[in-house]
């Protein structure tokens, strides 16, 4: 089962390095190197799946005008389905603008008026007929009309056609806890959030108690990154830390969890234990913040499994059909 629907967004991006020190009153600030890139939840996840060995249709949502042309150009480049990807009149297509800082962390400046925010159920729902086995719904709290109960209706819709259902989590925007979306987590097979975006809505400081109350909630599999330390997971069938691949510099973490997020996803596609998926993850992501932007370079599936035998004694490949 290699085939995936990646649902979220997708965009340009605008990558600013060596951005330390920022003011936004007057004078011109040099940067270490300004270029252009393409970013988004789901774009990122669907561009890594298809080039770990994946056959991905995007869901998304881009304007009627250069910047769309250019994602849907990017897209079609890297392999994906772009059948679903709506293009609307008048809409702007989102460009983000990155500031990375001379530790690879960075800072996001976007547009809500843009496409960035633009997605709703009514975009995606058409398309349930012909979901691929596993679905990734990347972008969960980045648009503001899939609230709860547009989420509830999309994921039980999802479930409904035997899929694998994914999702992928951004920091919320509402000030929600885990209680505001009681009938939405049992739907989800796997979820992803980092350590600061599970504790919110949680209310904890700590990624395996955070984990401990998303299952208790009705989440199947979540899994918390902990950034250079791994992540957590917490699961019926695996629960505990594994530990991250050491990488050789962290120039830029841009992308770096939604490349973790494909890893797992083809990992598992691939029938991976969960374990392994994680390790897999973990080795993906480490090679995304050695360069930078999210997809500007190209991670092979030799070069995962690679870094997940030097890092992982014993690890073997073969153990989810790769």
């Amino acid at each position: 089962m290699r085939r995936f629907s990646i649902i979220g967004a997708a965009h340009l991006d605008a990558l600013a390095e060596g951005i330390d020190e920022f003011s936004v009153h007057g004078g011109s600030h040099a940067a270490g190197r300004v270029r252009l890139g393409f970013g988004g939840d789901a774009l990122n996840e669907a561009v890594v799946l298809f080039r770990l060995g994946g056959s991905v249709d995007l869901i998304s949502k881009v304007g009627d005008d250069s910047g769309g042309k250019m994602v849907l150009a990017y897209c079609r480049e890297n392999g994906l389905d772009t059948a679903h990807v709506l293009r609307e009149a008048g809409l702007v297509t989102s460009l983000n603008i990155v500031l990375i800082d001379s530790q690879g962390e960075r800072s996001f400046i976007t547009d809500p008026q843009s496409s960035l925010r633009a997605l709703c159920a009514d975009d995606v729902l058409p398309y349930l007929n012909g979901l691929a086995p596993m679905v990734c719904f990347a972008s969960l709290f980045v648009f503001p009309k899939f609230d709860p109960k547009a989420l509830e209706t999309l994921f039980s819709g999802i479930k409904a056609q035997g899929c694998v259902l994914c999702a992928d989590m951004t920091r919320r925007k509402n000030g929600e806890k885990l209680a505001d979306l009681k009938n939405v987590w049992p739907y989800i097979d796997i979820l992803f959030a980092n350590e600061e975006e599970a504790g919110l809505l949680s209310g904890r400081n700590d990624a395996a108690a955070s984990a401990r109350d998303f299952r208790q909630s009705g989440v199947k599999c979540m899994v918390v990154k902990t950034g250079k330390h791994g992540c957590f997971i917490d699961s019926d069938e695996t629960t505990g830390a594994v530990p991250g691949c050491r990488c050789e510099t962290c120039v830029d973490t841009t992308g770096a969890g939604d490349n973790f997020a494909a890893g797992f996803l083809f990992a598992r596609a691939n029938g991976g234990a969960l374990l392994d998926c994680a390790r897999f993850a973990n080795a993906v992501a480490s090679l995304c913040v050695e360069h930078i932007g999210a997809t500007a370079h190209r991670i092979t599936l030799s070069d995962a499994i690679a870094r997940c035998r030097a890092n992982y004694p014993g690890f073997n490949a073969l153990r989810f059909g790769l």
